[in-house]
């Protein structure tokens, strides 16, 4: 995939994504670092300054990951990240995620809004065919959320990652881009 225009902004009805940026970091770290965002990923490990520059430099600036800043449209504050991974030319599909800054979001339909964003932009703007997301099975919202955006459950495996010492459930969820016109 071919890196993001620095200069693309998608918006919505109160926030907007603009491209990551290295000025970035000490917010996303702060978000990404939470207990509240890592007892949701399956990626447990704490992230550092230096792995976080690094996954910009090799995954994002070269366009292996497409990563956005979450901010509120009425005082430009970034409040989370969304970003697009994994990504399969071959058969036209990618990975989504997000985090958020839960203290300021937590149950006001930002990351549903976000979530439609992403959609269009990946069906409408990078022409992928299909998005998935991986979801631990304890994360109520997230299920919420997916099933908002009309993603579908494609799979639910259980006891198939071993986090933290304890056995979790995935499921797994798609959309195509055609779901997105029922």
């Amino acid at each position: 995939m071919k890196p993001m225009d620095k200069t693309l902004r998608i918006e919505g009805e109160t926030i907007y994504l603009r491209p990551i940026t290295a000025e970035d970091t000490e917010d996303v770290l702060s978000w990404r670092n939470s207990p509240e965002v890592v007892d949701n990923f399956i990626y447990k490990k704490r992230i550092t300054v230096q792995e976080h520059m690094n996954w910009l430099e090799n995954k994002v600036f070269t366009g292996d990951v497409h990563q956005f800043v979450i901010c509120r449209i009425e005082d430009d504050t970034p409040i989370g990240s969304v970003y697009l991974q994994n990504f399969d030319e071959e058969n036209n599909k990618a990975e989504w995620g997000l985090f958020l800054n839960a203290d300021e979001t937590r149950s006001k339909g930002v990351g549903t809004q976000v979530g439609k964003l992403i959609l269009d932009y990946a069906f409408y703007q990078l022409k992928l065919h299909k998005l998935h997301s991986r979801v631990l099975a304890h994360n109520k919202p997230c299920i919420r959320m997916n099933e908002k955006l009309k993603f579908r459950q494609e799979a639910y495996l259980r006891e198939e990652l071993l986090l933290d010492g304890k056995y979790e459930d995935l499921i797994l969820y798609g959309a195509l881009k055609g779901d997105m016109c029922e």
